[in-house]
C-alpha cells in the first residue's frame, strides 16, 4: 500500500495544526560531513547513504572518522542508522527523529570496537538531523534504492478543448446550472461554480464578475460583453456573497491583465482551454522534426511528418489534425519519438517530466512517493462535522464502504465505524455525528477506493504510527491530484463527480480540467497555472475541494504564503495540533571540508576513499589499498555530486513551475538494492 492523499472537505474545524517554518535557508541543510564533540570523541559524520526510506522510516549508512580525545589516530568506520523522517517539502528539508543505531563497525580497530560502538551510541543525542531532501531524492535515483510506484488506470477521455486566438477566460459549471436567490434581491446566483455568476431573472440577463469588469450576457454560451452601466447593487451582492471567503493568510490580491476584457467561454462541461497571441507562430526545436508555438503560454506543438498538433494538459497528451479538433488522447509512449529527443535547456524542456522513458519522468515519479508528514497532538487536534439535514450516504463502488454525500466533510463508513479526513490528518468516531478523535489505525479497505469514486483521493493520506501522546501523519502528492499512471505523473483522475447542493452552498468534489496546471518538480507535483492568466473565481466555502486543496489559486505571485499553501496543506491551521518543526543542523559544518577524504559506506560493510587515481579501500590494519572501480561505488560518488547541486539549484531557484536543469549523470549497472523504498502502506 503507497503512502498517499487527501483532499480536504471544509470539515468546519478547530483542528490546531501548528508549522512554525524555520528553515536553513531555502533547502539548506548545513553541508557534509558535520563534526560533533561528545562523550570524549570527535566524530565526522559523512552524508547518509539510503538503503529503503519505506513510508516514514529510513534506513542509511554513513561513513565517519572517529578520534579520541587520548589518541590522535584517525578511525574510519561505518555507522548503520534507522530512523523516522519529517518531510518538508516547501523548505525541501528532512528531519531524521529517534535516530537509532542499528550498527556500527570500524574494520581497522577490532580490539575497539565494542568502546567505539558504544561512544557512536552514546553522541546520537548530538548527531546531525536535517538532511536536504534534494539530496535524498539524488541517491535514490542514481542508486535504484526506490521501489515501483504504484501505477493507476486513469481515465484519459478528453475534455473540451476550447481554441483562442485572443486573450480569454474559461468559467466552469458544475454540471448544468443549479441556481439559488440571493436574499433581499432579485437576483440568484449560480451555486455550482467557483465564479460569482448572477442572473437576473426580470431582465433575462446574466452578470459575472470579472475583477474591473462586470461581463454580461442573455445566454451562458455568449456571446459576453463588459456592461456598460451594471446594476448598481451588483457591488453589494458581491461584498454579501464573498465576505465568507476562504483566503489564506498572506494572501496577495491579484492584478487583472490587461486593457480590454478578455473574451469569455462558459462550459457546463469538463474543459480546457487553450490560448494563442494572435495567429499561432512555430518554431523549430533542434534536432528534431517538431514545431512549437511560440506565441502562446501552452505546450502546443506540431509533428511535421504526420501534419498533427499535440498539447500536453493536466499531464495528458491529446493530438488533433487542427486546433478545432476533434481531439484524441495519445498514451504517451505513442507519440513521435521526436518528443523524447527535445532538449531540457530546450523552451519546451520541462514537457520531458510527461514522455515515459525519459529521466525527467522516472525522477518526478520517484518524488511524487515522496511524503509530506507531521506529528500531530492528540488532545490538541479537533474536529466537528456538519450535515445538511440527517446523514445520508451513497456506495462507494466495487468496496463495502460507503461516504457521506451531505456534507462538506468526507468522511468514510468503513468496517463499523466512521473516518473522518482534513488537512492531511484521520480522524475516527463511532457516529457519523463524532465525537471525532485522531485516528492512529486506518483500516486498509479504505486504501482500496476506486479512481471512479470522489474520494480516491483519501488512499493516498496515511497514519505511520503513533504514541500514547502523538500520532504521526503524512501524505504523498495525491493528496494534492498528483498521480502516477503509465509512468508519468498526472494531475487529477481524469472523472467528472457530480456534486450535490448543500444549503446556501455546493459541495462540490475535484476537478481535473480546467485549471491550466503545470507540472512541478520543486512545488510538490503540481503548480497552478491560471488559464489565460485571468483569474475570476472566488476561494467561497467548500470551494477549494474543486481545486484538490490547491490554495492561493492565482495570488499575483509565488508568495511564502502561496508556496506554502499549495505545497504543504497542514499550514492550513493554526495552534498547537502538530508539533513545531525546526530544521536545524546539529554539529558544525566540517572544517576544510575540501581537504576532508572522500570517503563512502560500501555495502559490504568496508570503507572506501575516491582520489583523484582512482579509489582505495581501508583494509583491516588500516592502510588503504587501491580497488578496482565498480558501478556501485559510481553511484555513490555521481549520487553526493548530484544531490550537492540540486540542493543548490534549489536555493537559487525556490519553488517555481517546471523541471530541475542540473541533470543525473548516466546511470550503469548496480547491485541490486535491498527491499523497500518509498510508498509503503500506512499503520492500519
Amino acid at each position: 500500500m503507497n503512502p498517499r492523499f487527501v483532499l480536504l472537505g471544509c470539515l468546519v474545524s478547530s483542528l490546531t495544526f501548528a508549522q512554525q517554518w524555520r528553515p536553513v535557508g531555502a533547502g539548506g541543510d548545513g553541508n557534509w560531513p558535520r563534526e560533533i564533540d561528545t562523550g570524549g570523541i570527535h566524530l565526522v559524520i559523512y552524508q547518509p547513504q539510503v538503503d529503503s526510506w519505506n513510508e516514514n522510516r529510513i534506513e542509511a549508512r554513513s561513513a565517519v572518522i572517529l578520534t579520541r580525545k587520548e589518541d590522535p589516530k584517525q578511525i574510519f568506520g561505518i555507522v548503520s542508522i534507522s530512523a523516522r523522517t519529517e518531510v518538508d517539502r516547501e523548505s525541501r528539508l528532512v528531519s531524521f527523529e529517534d535516530i537509532a543505531i542499528k550498527d556500527a563497525n570500524f574494520p581497522s580497530a577490532a580490539s575497539l570496537q565494542p568502546a567505539l560502538v558504544a561512544a557512536v551510541r552514546d553522541s546520537v543525542p548530538n548527531w546531525p538531523r536535517t538532511v536536504s531532501l534534494d539530496r535524498l531524492l539524488a541517491d535514490l535515483q542514481i542508486t535504484n534504492a526506490e521501489a515501483k510506484a504504484e501505477s493507476i488506470r486513469l481515465k484519459n477521455d478528453p475534455p473540451k478543448i476550447i481554441f483562442s486566438k485572443a486573450p480569454a477566460v474559461l468559467i466552469l459549471i458544475d454540471g448544468e446550472p443549479v441556481y439559488h436567490a440571493v436574499e433581499g434581491t432579485g437576483f440568484t446566483r449560480v451555486l455550482n461554480t467557483p465564479a460569482l455568476l448572477l442572473f437576473d431573472s426580470s431582465a433575462g440577463t446574466f452578470y459575472l464578475d470579472g475583477g474591473r469588469w462586470w461581463m454580461t450576457a442573455t445566454s451562458l454560451n455568449g456571446p459576453w460583453t463588459a456592461a456598460a452601466n451594471p446594476p448598481e447593487e451588483l457591488e453589494g451582492i458581491k461584498q454579501q456573497l464573498t465576505k465568507d471567503e476562504e483566503k489564506e493568510p498572506g494572501a496577495q490580491a491579484t492584478a487583472t491583465p490587461g486593457t480590454y476584457p478578455p473574451a469569455v467561454y462558459v462550459s457546463t462541461v469538463p474543459a480546457e482551454l487553450i490560448v494563442t497571441r494572435g495567429e499561432p507562430t512555430y518554431a523549430p526545436i533542434p534536432k528534431t522534426q517538431l514545431l512549437y508555438v511560440t506565441n502562446s503560454d501552452y505546450d502546443i506543438f506540431m509533428d511535421t511528418p504526420s501534419q498533427q498538433y499535440f498539447t500536453l494538459l493536466a499531464g495528458r497528451w491529446f493530438r488533433a489534425k487542427s486546433f478545432e479538433g476533434p481531439w484524441g488522447w495519445v498514451a504517451g509512449e505513442q507519440l513521435p519519438p521526436d518528443f523524447s529527443k527535445i532538449d531540457l535547456d530546450s523552451p519546451k524542456g520541462h514537457v520531458l517530466a510527461s514522455i515515459p522513458g525519459t529521466e525527467q519522468a522516472r525522477e518526478a515519479v520517484i518524488a511524487n512517493q515522496i511524503p509530506q508528514t507531521a506529528t500531530v497532538h492528540r488532545s490538541d487536534a479537533k474536529l466537528d462535522v456538519r450535515y445538511y439535514g440527517e446523514p445520508q450516504f451513497r456506495p462507494i463502488e466495487g468496496t463495502p464502504m460507503e461516504y457521506a454525500i451531505n456534507t462538506s466533510s468526507e468522511v468514510i463508513h468503513a468496517e463499523g465505524r466512521y473516518y473522518a479526513i482534513e488537512h492531511g490528518v484521520w480522524f475516527v468516531g463511532d457516529s457519523p455525528l463524532g465525537p471525532w478523535v485522531v485516528a492512529d489505525m486506518i483500516p486498509s479497505v479504505i486504501y482500496t477506493i476506486p479512481p471512479s469514486s470522489p474520494l480516491f483521493h483519501d488512499r493516498y493520506a496515511y497514519v505511520y504510527g503513533a504514541t500514547p501522546e502523538d500520532v504521526y501523519v503524512g501524505y504523498t502528492p495525491g493528496y494534492l491530484g498528483a498521480f502516477v499512471s503509465d509512468d508519468v505523473v498526472v494531475f487529477g483522475t481524469g472523472w467528472w463527480y457530480p456534486g450535490l447542493f448543500c444549503g446556501d452552498y455546493w459541495c462540490g468534489w475535484p476537478w481535473t480540467w480546467g485549471f491550466g496546471f503545470e507540472f512541478s518538480y520543486w512545488g510538490g507535483g503540481w503548480f497552478w497555472l491560471p488559464v489565460g492568466h485571468y483569474w475570476w473565481y472566488h476561494p467561497m466555502p467548500f470551494n477549494h475541494r474543486f481545486f484538490s486543496e490547491h490554495w492561493n489559486l492565482h495570488s499575483g505571485g509565488l508568495t511564502n504564503a502561496w508556496v506554502r499553501g499549495n505545497v504543504n496543506a497542514y499550514s492550513h491551521w493554526g495552534g498547537n495540533g502538530v508539533v513545531a518543526r525546526t530544521f536545524e543542523p546539529r554539529g558544525t559544518p566540517s572544517q576544510g571540508a575540501a581537504g576532508r577524504p572522500d570517503v563512502y559506506a560500501g555495502r559490504d560493510g568496508q570503507v572506501y576513499q575516491n582520489r583523484s587515481d582512482g579509489w582505495y579501500r581501508q583494509d583491516n590494519s588500516g592502510q588503504w589499498q587501491r580497488t578496482p572501480s565498480n558501478p556501485g561505488l559510481e553511484q555513490q560518488r555521481d549520487s553526493r555530486s548530484f544531490g550537492q547541486s540540486r540542493q543548490g539549484e534549489f536555493q537559487n531557484r525556490g519553488q517555481s513551475p517546471g523541471v530541475p536543469r542540473t541533470v543525473a549523470p548516466p546511470r550503469m549497472s548496480a547491485p541490486s538494492m535491498p527491499s523497500g523504498g518509498h510508498g509503503g502502506g500506512g499503520r492500519r
